[in-house]
């Protein structure tokens, strides 16, 4: 493919992009929580119950929207995974891109904003952002100071970079990781500290505190604004232009560069009539009323698995990032949105995802100011049941963040058992071949049926690695490509498997 094809290509996803955003809701997703074990109540590791075992529907049970990262460089291209140098990370389910620390030897030093041991105290002195408090200025030392140096730097080329919400703090969090180490892909993340990390959300019932995110534990909380607790910086989503992309580079390597933030997204609730509430800015179903009763941990599991509601049967308990999404901190007793879900108690409800700390313990939310901590397993707590974000449906889609996702793909290897697979890819941009599209799967699972309801709209697996998808479906969701991939040994190095597009076409509708 020459380089006009390959702008063509992107330039037909940009313009679908921007249509999306101009005209509909996108349902951006929740990252997974990377939990890969299962447990019992006492905290044991079990072999992962099938469907209809005691215990199935825990975190590990379902494996949606895996997390994935990409490093970048100083100029925000992507890099190899096997880089050992790099500036920034991209975390490829949000969109979002993450500043990097550097200099962990235990000294801090505040003429450099990257240095990983400077903690800073919480201060924002706009009032339309606060939360009606600005904190406490420092000189150099306060928050406001550190996102200042970064813009006024223009680190990685940017000047739009601020401080986290906490919903997208937790959702870089590897609720797999136990304490003492750091709650996070060290791998992407290195020299994060093992401690509570600031984010731009001001506590709602006391506003000279704020909310932080606890990277040794994966715990969420409020610490005065007095404490000098670290910071990471993120850009991408609320700021920029009227669509949410950077005025510096409207488009880059990495794809669109419009990426919305979907943790401050302004939630956009759909009453279905039915008891159920669907979040369309994360595109999770929720039960409207909770259970009727508090639940230990196993009966909250079999609860949503056996729940029969709106027509649906494949409710679970959500995971911790999943019940996370569903907090409005802007609210407190309960921190919910109570217009959609009236009646909601300020209690605790149960996540799916185990306590990698002490796993006889699972994490919850106290949906009287939003926190999280977690509880024995044997306690009793409420239950809120969530559908949705499972892989589903027959087309292969391209999402904003060039995530593309085949529902479907039928092997031809060996046409007497036939099996068909998911898969899951992510754009790997290579500065070395900057005109080959590049995909690098980052999931993939067989299916349990064949998948006879997809014929008309499975993709195929040949025996040579060529894959080819009838039509996947762009962001915009109307434009269809067709496309045909093969697998390339040359950039299937350091364990990825990556494929090359080598042939596309518009599809008429």
């Amino acid at each position: 493919m020459n380089k006009t094809q390959v702008n063509t290509f992107c330039f037909i996803i940009l313009m679908a992009t921007i249509v999306m955003f101009a005209g509909v809701a996108w349902a951006a997703p929740v990252p997974d929580t990377g939990q890969m074990k299962c447990y019992d109540v006492a905290g044991n590791v079990i072999t992962c119950p099938s469907p209809g075992q005691a215990l199935h529907g825990q975190d590990a049970n379902y494996s949606i929207n895996p997390m994935s990262f990409t490093k970048l460089d100083g100029s925000g291209n992507a890099l190899l995974d096997s880089a050992t140098s790099w500036v920034m990370v991209k975390d490829n389910v949000t969109g979002l891109v993450w500043e990097m620390k550097t200099n962990k030897d235990g000294v801090k030093n505040y003429n450099d904003p990257h240095d990983a041991d400077n903690t800073y105290t919480w201060y924002d002195s706009n009032p339309d952002t606060n939360g009606g408090n600005a904190g406490t200025p420092g000189t150099g030392t306060d928050t406001e100071d550190f996102i200042k140096a970064l813009n006024d730097a223009l680190y990685g080329g940017y000047s739009d970079w601020r401080m986290p919400t906490i919903k997208e703090l937790a959702y870089i969090v590897n609720y797999s990781i136990p304490y003492p180490v750091p709650t996070i892909d060290t791998g992407y993340f290195p020299n994060t500290a093992a401690s509570r990390y600031w984010s731009s959300n001001t506590y709602a019932d006391y506003t000279s505190s704020a909310w932080g995110a606890d990277f040794d534990s994966g715990g969420i909380d409020v610490y005065s604004k007095l404490d000098s607790n670290y910071v990471r910086a993120v850009r991408g989503g609320q700021s920029g232009g009227a669509l949410g992309y950077s005025a510096i580079r409207p488009f880059d390597t990495m794809g669109s560069g419009l990426s919305d933030d979907v943790s401050t997204a302004t939630s956009a609730y759909a009453d279905n009539g039915d008891g159920t509430v669907t979040d369309t800015s994360t595109g999770l179903m929720w039960q409207q009323q909770a259970g009727s009763s508090a639940q230990t941990w196993q009966q909250a599991l079999a609860y949503c698995e056996g729940l029969n509601l709106g027509g649906h049967t494949d409710w679970r308990l959500p995971t911790i990032k999943e019940l996370l999404s569903f907090v409005d901190h802007s609210r407190c007793k309960p921190a919910i949105n109570t217009t959609y879900f009236p009646n909601a108690a300020a209690s605790w409800c149960w996540s799916s995802t185990t306590y990698a700390g002490s796993t006889n313990g699972a994490w919850g939310v106290g949906f009287g100011d939003g926190s999280v901590g977690y509880y024995y397993k044997s306690e009793s707590n409420d239950v809120r049941a969530v559908r949705g974000g499972q892989y589903s449906g027959c087309t292969a889609t391209l999402d904003r963040n060039l995530m593309l996702h085949i529902p479907v793909l039928a092997s031809l290897i060996d046409w007497w058992y036939a099996p068909a697979y998911w898969a899951d890819f992510v754009y790997e941009y290579n500065p070395m071949y900057p005109v080959l599209i590049i995909f690098k799967m980052t999931n993939a699972a067989m299916l349990t049926t064949y998948g006879y309801e997809c014929e008309k709209e499975k993709s195929t697996l040949s025996d040579d690695l060529k894959i080819h998808i009838p039509g996947l479906l762009l962001a915009d969701g109307i434009t269809h490509l067709s496309v045909d991939m093969e697998y390339s040994p040359a950039f299937s190095t350091n364990g990825n498997t990556c494929f090359v597009v080598v042939k596309y076409g518009v599809v008429p509708n």
